[in-house]
């Protein structure tokens, strides 16, 4: 009698237009309680609300106020924290199926079924993928999930990486191999087998991509440049367009390197033994001749062309860079021929150095941290290793065969992948304006600085190669730190684009094709022009899941990292050991710490930087903490930190400054 009422509905109208709604982010809390954090504020959520929902789920809730105090009542669920995730297993008293979710924040315990494709018998502690079936905003009365797939048990030492591969859903297998290959060629091969090719890589390296000769440019018997010839591994000479192992490469798009091992973008038949360029076997190659001045400067146009190599030699970078260093007892080249080939490519090197830091930009010497690993997969030890002079070297060679590559590309085919970055995000350019002349202005060269900070000129290639220039030898490393979180994401795209972060107007990389699917496809676009075929177009989903596979391989890098440092530091807090680090991040909950030494990050909380909260300032522009009115910590600054606590189930390490 009253479900057509007039009166009735209109109440329920005014009651409900005089609701207060609004949306955020469900954040937990240690105890039962949360907040809902909204752009601008949070809002409380009692304990009974907070059975409806889980942290990290996005919500729309109703604002209850009385007197002064202000909670919410949730109202809709708009996306939850959880679809597809990990966890661990969790048998209770009873023996039923519940799931640990592998989340810091996320305490409570799912329970579960198995999907009937799961066929192992599942023990505590197991690793698992699960996918949420049920929530309580769903109109349904609890939490609820399935799992889906079984990853490892939870003493498996390699745990670390079979879950984060899982987490990212990446392939923990090579490709399948093939049970033959043939080479498919449209073009004729020119036989280069008499050059001498050498390569120089990692002793342990098999998947050789390439390979380098280089002798002088003469003129009246007197030398007036270079001319490099960079062969380059062909497997596209071996894969057909529309075969699997193209469209598993394309999926993959990169070889992913991880600690102690990796897995392959191609079959390993291809990218370690067919196509590698190892010494002494004749190999398919895409070659460019490439000559330059003395100076380093490009002088004409590379010549791309299809052939046949020989590797005379694998070298190592640490024998040939102890070699050129003069280390004492340094290893020796084997043969003149090999000696003269590594003491042109260095000459050509120091040239070319030169010219990218007249013209272009350098690269800061930073140093990658390499853990070295027991069979088992525990972690024996980490350390920093440098770039040497053969690694800059082979560096140089790449380089500059992937500007010649874009450069023709761009021109032949009007397509490619290009590897661009447009510099700094364009709402941020008066920022790092103010923070420039804040930081390096005078009354002497304000105007001056006024004119080349402006955001035109910042906007070209021009303008951010001369800012970082000026900064490059600026003593306080908090400049270049506090710039970074001005810029863009570097992307791939089809037309070409300057690519800011290394100041060079062209660059396209097709030096990798083992490892990297868009060189894959600027091979494919450069035989196109070879044949004079009509060029293929460049797909836009190609572009996009390139730069999603570069994400997800550098998440997975990192997160396996995170575990192993995890495990590394755990047995060294019981003798409270103290680290040099520096300052890599600045946050209101407090300090992120690099440690030099091994590269493992330490968080040292808000809370512990000082005893009276009230005296201390977060100041974001300036990524500093101020204490009592003075800069007491900021980012890039070094500091000594005693590490107090590692949490394994989380992989936090916690540490105290000294």
């Amino acid at each position: 009698m009253f479900q057509d009422n007039p009166l009735l509905a209109q109440l329920k109208q005014q009651i409900e237009a005089s609701k207060e709604y609004v949306e955020g982010f469900v954040k937990a809390s240690e105890k039962a309680f949360g907040f809902l954090e909204c752009d601008k504020k949070s809002y409380f959520i009692p304990p009974m609300e907070m059975k409806k929902v889980m942290h990290g789920d996005l919500v729309k809730a109703v604002v209850k106020r009385e007197g002064d105090k202000e909670q919410v009542e949730i109202d809709t669920l708009l996306e939850p924290m959880l679809n597809r995730f990990i966890a661990q297993v969790h048998l209770n008293k009873e023996g039923k199926l519940q799931l640990s979710v592998d989340h810091p924040s996320i305490k409570q315990h799912i329970p579960a079924n198995t999907h009937k494709k799961v066929t192992e018998k599942l023990e505590n502690g197991d690793w698992v993928v699960a996918q949420l079936k049920t929530h309580p905003l769903r109109d349904d009365r609890f939490f609820f999930a399935q799992v889906t797939q079984f990853i490892c048990k939870e003493n498996d030492n390699f745990a670390p990486w079979w879950v984060t591969l899982a987490r990212h859903e990446q392939p923990c297998e090579p490709v399948a191999n093939e049970k033959s290959y043939e080479l498919h060629d449209e073009l004729e091969r020119e036989d280069l087998t008499h050059l001498y090719f050498t390569t120089i890589d990692s002793p342990s390296t098999q998947d050789m991509d390439d390979a380098l000769f280089i002798e002088p440019i003469k003129e009246n018997n007197a030398q007036i440049g270079w001319c490099l010839a960079v062969a380059i591994a062909d497997p596209t000479a071996y894969i057909p367009e529309d075969s699997e192992i193209e469209k598993a490469a394309c999926q993959r798009c990169f070889t992913n390197y991880l600690p102690g091992f990796n897995i392959p973008m191609l079959p390993r038949e291809l990218s370690d033994d067919l196509c590698s360029l190892v010494p002494n076997e004749k190999r398919p190659a895409l070659v460019a001749f490439i000559e330059t001045d003395l100076e380093g400067n490009l002088t004409k146009e590379a010549k791309f062309t299809l052939a046949w190599v020989e590797s005379k030699e694998k070298l190592a970078y640490d024998d040939v860079s102890d070699y050129l260093e003069g280390s004492v007892n340094a290893w020796q080249p084997t043969s003149e021929k090999t000696k003269q080939q590594i003491d042109w490519l260095h000459q050509f090197t120091q040239a070319r150095i030169k010219w990218r830091a007249n013209n272009a930009l350098l690269f800061k010497e930073q140093g990658d941290y390499a853990f070295e690993l027991n069979e088992d997969g525990s972690v024996k030890d980490i350390h920093i290793e440098y770039r040497r002079i053969s690694n800059q070297m082979i560096e140089e060679s790449m380089i500059i065969a992937n500007i010649s590559c874009a450069q023709f590309l761009s021109k032949y085919a009007k397509t490619g992948i290009f590897n661009t970055h447009s510099g700094f995000v364009p709402k941020n350019y008066e920022l790092v304006k103010s923070f420039l002349l804040q930081t390096l202005a005078t009354d002497e060269n304000r105007n001056e600085l006024e004119e080349r900070y402006s955001a035109e000129r910042l906007a070209t290639l021009d303008g951010y190669c001369q800012m970082q220039r000026d900064i490059q030898d600026f003593p306080e490393k908090f400049l270049e730190l506090r710039l970074r979180r001005y810029l863009n994401f570097a992307e791939f795209k089809s037309d070409v684009a300057p690519h800011f972060g290394l100041g060079i107007s062209h660059y396209a990389t097709w030096t990798s094709p083992i490892r990297k699917y868009g060189d894959m496809v600027n091979h494919r676009l450069i035989k196109q022009v070879l044949l004079n075929q009509e060029i293929t177009a460049i797909d836009e989903s190609v572009l996009i899941r390139l730069q999603e596979a570069r994400r997800q391989n550098r998440l997975v890098e990192r997160d396996i990292a995170d575990w192993l440092y995890a495990r590394y530091l755990f047995p060294m807090v019981a003798q409270a050991v103290e680290f040099e680090c520096e300052i890599a991040d600045v946050s209101r909950g407090g300090l992120r710490a690099k440690i030099i030494q091994n590269g493992a990050q330490i968080f040292v909380p808000f809370s512990t930087l000082h005893n009276n909260k009230d005296e201390m300032e977060y100041r974001q522009e300036e990524l500093a903490i101020y204490i009592k009115g003075e800069k007491a910590y900021q980012i890039g600054q070094s500091v000594r930190v005693k590490l107090t606590e590692v949490r394994l189930e989380t992989r936090s390490i916690v540490g105290q400054i000294i």
